[in-house]
Order: C-alpha cells, then sequence, then structure tokens
C-alpha cells in the first residue's frame, strides 16, 4: 500500500472510532418485543467502544411479550446497544462493550440480539427479525408496524378500482399526490382530495420475479418536477429490495458518475410509498434512461428510417444479459455472445438493422486485434467516456457491469462515436472480493472491457481520468455516503419493519460495511495505478497544459467562476499562494516551453536550521537490524545549504534509498548533545529547527 493510501486508511480508522461513540440512549421508556426471542428475561445491555463503561439494565415485563426500560437520563457518547438474556446482574461494568457482549455470548454462552447502533425512538418498540441468537431487528412505532416514518415524502398511489399490479408489460391507470410531510424545499404534488393522473406498471426482470417488494415504472399524465428533479413523465420506483448495505450501491454508483464527469447521471431521491392504502416501504424515484433533452440528449431516430444519413443516430442501447424480442444478437472476439437491446429507436427498418449490427460488429473486430498499439477501436468509441464509465464499475467492482443493464449512445453522424452510459443497476456490486479487476475472473461475460483494457493507450486515458477524480473527488465521497444515511436512517427502518426479509434494519452498520469495500477496492486500484500524477499548470486537470487551462484561469480571475478551495490550488500556477495575472502568464511559459517545473523530490531530503553545521545520524531498520545511512556515530556533518523561498538558509541533506522512511539524531557530534530519535521520516523534504544541543523542532508543515 502506498503512504497516501496508509495514511488515509489510518484516517478513516480514527473516523470509525470517533464515529463509534456518537450513540445517545434517550431519556425515557422504550419496548423490546419478545416474541420471537422468548427471553426469560431481558436486559438492556449498552456501553462505550474505548472507555472501560457499560451497563446492564433489566426490562420491566409488561405481558404480551412486551418488556419495557425506562431510563432516567440521556446517557451521551455510547457506542452500541444489544438485548439479551445474561445472568449478568444489573449495574455499571469495569468493560468496553465490545468485551462485555462478547463475554455474554461467548464465555458466559447466553443469548442475545445483535449489537445495534441505530437512533432509539422513544415510545417506539425494538423488534427482532427472528428468534435465532444474534438475530437482527428495528424500531416500530406501536401499532404501527407497516407505517411510514414522516422524514421523507410520501407518495400515495392508489389504482383504479385498487386493481393490483401483476404485469411488467400492461400498465394501470392510476391517481396518485405526494405529500412532503413538511420537509422544505421539497413541494407537495397533487392533494389527497385532487391527485395528478398516472399509469403504473412493474419494471425490472430479476427485481421484479424474485421479490415480494416490486419495481414500477410510471408514466405520469403531465410533465412533473417530482422531489425537485427536472420535469418529466417518465419515473421508475426502485425498491432496492436487494440491497442490503443501506441502498448505497446505486447512490453511489450515480454519485461517482457524476463527480467523474459523465455526460448524464440519472438522479434519484428517496421516496416512501403507500400503494392502495398498504405502505410498501422506502424506494428511490429515479429518473429512467431515455432520449431526452434533459436525459439522453441525442436526436430522436424515427422508428422504420430508411434514409443513408438518419439511421447514424441517435441510437440508444443496452448491452442486454437477457435475449429479447427487440434485440441484435451478435457475436464477441472471445465467442460470447453479445446481446445488443434497442431502446430508441424501439423498432428497426431493414437499413436500421443492418446499420446497427454493422457498427457492432465493425467496433468488435478493431478491438480484437493481435497489435495492442493499433487504437483504430477508438474510431467507433468514445474513450474518455468509456474510461470515465469504467472507473465507476471498477470502484463499486461491478461484475455485472458491461454484461446487463450497460447502456451506450450515439449521436447522428458518421464521424459520432458510441459514448458508453449513463450508468445505471449497481446492484450487483462488491459480490465477491475487491482484490482485482472486474474482468479478471468475472462471474458473467464483460463485454469487450476485458479486450480494451489491454491497450496501453486505454490505460493511459484511465489513469488521466482516475488522477483527477483522486485530487478532487475521492475524499469526499464518505461525507456523501453520510448524509444520505442520515437522511433516510428513520424511513429505512419502517422499511425494515414492513419487508423484514429484505431490510436494513441496522443501516449503520450497513453503512460501515459499504465504506469498508469501497475503501478496499480504491485502495487496491490506487496501488494499481499509482499515484496522481499533477501536472504543473493543468488548472482544468485534462492531464495536460493547453489553452483551456488559460481559458479557465480567466474566468476564475473574471469571478465567472465560483472557486473552491481544490480550484484555488490548481489556479495558484506560480504557488505564490495568491490568484493574478502572474499565473497567466507562466501558463503561456509552461505552454511556450519557457518554463521547466521543479523536478518533484523523489528522496529523503533532511533540512536543519541550526546556527553550526549540525551532525546528522541516519539509519532505517531492515530485516530487524539497523542499516546505518551516513556513517556511524555520530554521523556526518552537514556541509550543504539550500535557500527557500523566504530566505531561510538551512543545511541539507539528500538520502536516494529505496526505503519507505528513514530515522535520524541531529548532534554536535557528541552523545552529550543529541536529539532524540526522530523516526519514520517519509520521501518528500524535512524542516527542523536545532539548538545545537538536546533541542528540535519540525516545522515541516510551515514549508
Amino acid at each position: 500500500m502506498t503512504k497516501k493510501n496508509t495514511l488515509i486508511a489510518l484516517l478513516l480508522l480514527i473516523m470509525s472510532v470517533l464515529d463509534a461513540h456518537a450513540l445517545n440512549i434517550p431519556k425515557g421508556t422504550f419496548y423490546f418485543d419478545n416474541s420471537l426471542t422468548k427471553y426469560s428475561i431481558v436486559k438492556f445491555v449498552f456501553g462505550s467502544y474505548s472507555n472501560p463503561e457499560s451497563y446492564v439494565m433489566t426490562m420491566t415485563n409488561e405481558g404480551n411479550d412486551l418488556w419495557s426500560i425506562t431510563i432516567p437520563e440521556i446517557m451521551t457518547g455510547m457506542y452500541r446497544y444489544c438485548f439479551a438474556e445474561t445472568s449478568l446482574a444489573d449495574g455499571l461494568y469495569n468493560e468496553t462493550f465490545p468485551n462485555l457482549k462478547d463475554y455474554i455470548s461467548n464465555t458466559l454462552g447466553e443469548k442475545r440480539t445483535t449489537t445495534c447502533e441505530l437512533s432509539i425512538p422513544v415510545g417506539w418498540v425494538f423488534t427482532p427479525t427472528s428468534g435465532n441468537n444474534w438475530a437482527t431487528g428495528s424500531w416500530q412505532k406501536p401499532g404501527e408496524a407497516t407505517a411510514y416514518s414522516c422524514t421523507l415524502p410520501v407518495m400515495f398511489i392508489n389504482t383504479d378500482g385498487s386493481v393490483p399490479i401483476t404485469s411488467k408489460e400492461d400498465y394501470v391507470y392510476a391517481e396518485y399526490y405526494i405529500d412532503n410531510m413538511g420537509i422544505e424545499g421539497i413541494e407537495n404534488v397533487g392533494l389527497k382530495d385532487a391527485p395528478e393522473l398516472m399509469q403504473i406498471r412493474g419494471r425490472g426482470n430479476y427485481t421484479w420475479s424474485s421479490f415480494d417488494k416490486k419495481p414500477y415504472r410510471l408514466k405520469l399524465d403531465a410533465k412533473m418536477p417530482l422531489l425537485g428533479m427536472k420535469r418529466n413523465k417518465h419515473w421508475a420506483l426502485m425498491a432496492n429490495a436487494d440491497d442490503y448495505l443501506g441502498g448505497l450501491r446505486n447512490t453511489v454508483g450515480y454519485e461517482l458518475s457524476r463527480r467523474l464527469g459523465l455526460e448524464w447521471t440519472p438522479s434519484q431521491e428517496p421516496v416512501e410509498v403507500v400503494l392502495n392504502g398498504d405502505y410498501i416501504g422506502l424506494y428511490m424515484l429515479t429518473e429512467i434512461i431515455r432520449v431526452d433533452p434533459d436525459r439522453v440528449n441525442i436526436t430522436e431516430q424515427a422508428d422504420y428510417e430508411t434514409n443513408r444519413f438518419s439511421i447514424t443516430g441517435g441510437w440508444l442501447v443496452e448491452i442486454d444479459n437477457y435475449q429479447e424480442e427487440e434485440q441484435i444478437r451478435t457475436v464477441e472476439g472471445n465467442g460470447k455472445s453479445i446481446y445488443s437491446t434497442y431502446k430508441s429507436p424501439e423498432h428497426l427498418s431493414d437499413e436500421q438493422r443492418n446499420y446497427l449490427t454493422g457498427l457492432i460488429n465493425t467496433t468488435n473486430a478493431a478491438i480484437y486485434v493481435n497489435d495492442k498499439s493499433n487504437n483504430g477501436w477508438e474510431k467507433y468509441i468514445d474513450v474518455d467516456e468509456l474510461a470515465r464509465f469504467y472507473i465507476v464499475q471498477e470502484l463499486l467492482d461491478d461484475t455485472e457491469s458491461f454484461h446487463g443493464s450497460c447502456f451506450w449512445h450515439k449521436e447522428n453522424g458518421d464521424s459520432t462515436k458510441i459514448k458508453f452510459g449513463p450508468v445505471w443497476d449497481f446492484g450487483n456490486a462488491f459480490h465477491r472480493g475487491t482484490d482485482r479487476f472486474i474482468y479478471d475472473r468475472p462471474a458473467f461475460n464483460q463485454t469487450w472491457i476485458g479486450e480494451i483494457a489491454k491497450f496501453p493507450h486505454f490505460q493511459e486515458v484511465v489513469k488521466k481520468h482516475w488522477d483527477r477524480f483522486e485530487l478532487l473527488h475521492y475524499n469526499e465521497i464518505d461525507g456523501f455516503i453520510d448524509a444520505f444515511i442520515d437522511q433516510i436512517q428513520q424511513a429505512a427502518m419502517s422499511d425494515a419493519a414492513r419487508w423484514p426479509q429484505y431490510g436494513n434494519s441496522d443501516i449503520i452498520n450497513d453503512r460501515e460495511t459499504f465504506k469498508s469495500y469501497l475503501h478496499s477496492k480504491h485502495n487496491w486500484l490506487a496501488d494499481q495505478w499509482g499515484e496522481p500524477e499533477k501536472v504543473v499548470g493543468d488548472v482544468n486537470l485534462d492531464g495536460e497544459v493547453t489553452a483551456a487551462d488559460i481559458t479557465l484561469l480567466y474566468d476564475i480571475l473574471l469571478g465567472n467562476v465560483e472557486l473552491d478551495e481544490e480550484l484555488a490550488i490548481l489556479a495558484d500556477v506560480n504557488n505564490d499562494s495568491i490568484l493574478t495575472a502572474a499565473d497567466i502568464t507562466m501558463l503561456y511559459d509552461i505552454m511556450l516551453g519557457n518554463f521547466e517545473p521543479p523536478v518533484e523530490e523523489t528522496g529523503i531530503v533532511i533540512n536543519v536550521q541550526c546556527d553550526e553545521a549540525p551532525y546528522l545520524y541516519a539509519w532505517t531498520y531492515v530485516n530487524g537490524h539497523n542499516n546505518v545511512l551516513n556513517g556511524n556515530w555520530p554521523g556526518n556533518q552537514m556541509t550543504e545549504t539550500r535557500t527557500t523561498p523566504d530566505g531561510a538558509v538551512w543545511w541539507t541533506q539528500r538520502f536516494d534509498v529505496d526505503f519507505e522512511t528513514i530515522n535520524i539524531i541531529l548532534n554536535a557530534g557528541n552523545s552529550q548533545h543529541q536529539t532524540q530519535n526522530i523516526e519514520h521520516l517519509s520521501p518528500g523534504n524535512h524542516y527542523f529547527i536545532y539548538d545545537g544541543n538536546k533541542v528540535y523542532q519540525d516545522v515541516t508543515d510551515q514549508y
């Protein structure tokens, strides 16, 4: 693992520990449903993560398998809790919660629910999903086990005559309205007494046939800007019944697509749904993929078109994993079938069918060439859009990408190219290990991508877009995830109560599991693709310095582009901490070849400010033994000097060694005047102020 990734992993560990102390046990009464667990006595156990402070409290049997407990004062900064049938006496224990709950299960061999960090709503009932030891559970309102949470907008749908929705092909007529539940920034749509009109049918393949919680396709009678999204008639209600990772698979997949800059990414918003008076849970109201000025913005090609020029586009096509009637079937260069389902146009003339078949076969032949320096396939596929699309799939380890629900589109014209995207359906993300590429021993055939990955130029383009994502966006993803889970947490509890066989009853744990998968795959990819390469003057981070960087810098200086912290760093080309015309001048010099950017330090450079040239003793550990780097004690006296931009003069010495870190001692040539060990210095410049005796100050952060 690289130094950067090690640091990221350490920060994530620290953040997870900090997060672990955020739970509050509220003041008030709440309940436990013992109807499945059948404990002879129920005790509430909770405590901290790292401090030895945990509590055991016996609950009160209210009868009918309902037990209650009243907490007299709020207990802040706890970690998790569980409900247990244990012989432990009531009271405060000098143990961390992880140790105490393990003691109950592993040493005493007693029963308990799984540990939980869901917020506890006073007056609600914790209901386990099974009678098994370590059963998961969710909080439910008394008497409202299938009620919406009131923390998200609610969409009420009533079909004509309350007929059930049983078909993916045939719409049924319905009325609907959306109640914003008082949530600021969300507009109501229709009213209970004056609803809007729509049609609704089933959608999906596996998700439609294999789950009781069904996904739906909506066609509104009039275009509406639902939940703040752009006005349209066509929407989907995604059930996410197969997503046991907090509904984060699609959510994060779409966010990664946006941050990597794909042309268009579907928007989605969480909503609770009541269908014909029945609460059916938490859904994601989602923009569907279709040709539209606000969605896939390409020319809409007529069905049964025959004109030679018109049939070149626009095309919206899905690489499918099912055989469909409206489909073209070809064979990939590796002998596997490619099912190309055309979405727009929907019905083809012979001319259209021949054109699309020819385009797919010609592209396939250009990909499967022996000479991988021949980039002829890029005549047919937009390599930048493919690279961005591919990185999203890799980050989520989506092994079904390039196999099903994989869309591409092409604008009208002989010279236009296939553009992969929009992204859709990450239901197969994180179903295996995170230490290989998606095309390495995939569960499904990955159309084209495994062969395209063999082209060096494609890998260069991937590296360019990966570097931009690393520099600008990766560190923002955790915050996005946390905000989303905070938004849906209470609704997820209601959903889990409605669908205990599917829901995310412990959504905080599911969030952390998802994060661990994402960071693990990210760190593995970072090891494969290396640290980001920052090009001096590359303000727009496209991998090169061009007139586009100067245009962007002009817009920044004129105030036409909003300046955030990351962009301010990139725009400060001359590194003087202010943005002026001097930065544009340097950009011109870089473009004209009149400026040679400084070579980045790759060794370990020690810089010391001291009245007299100090001695420098240096070593590293190799196989458990010291390896001396600068002569035996007291080391060699420093002789070289350098001057920093602020005019300070430093004694300096460089170590070009193949070690991750080294250790040093500054001294005056003897043991009486030496610092303590200064350890684990990594590649780059390190700055110290040394008094010539025993005291030093590390001022590296100031430089």
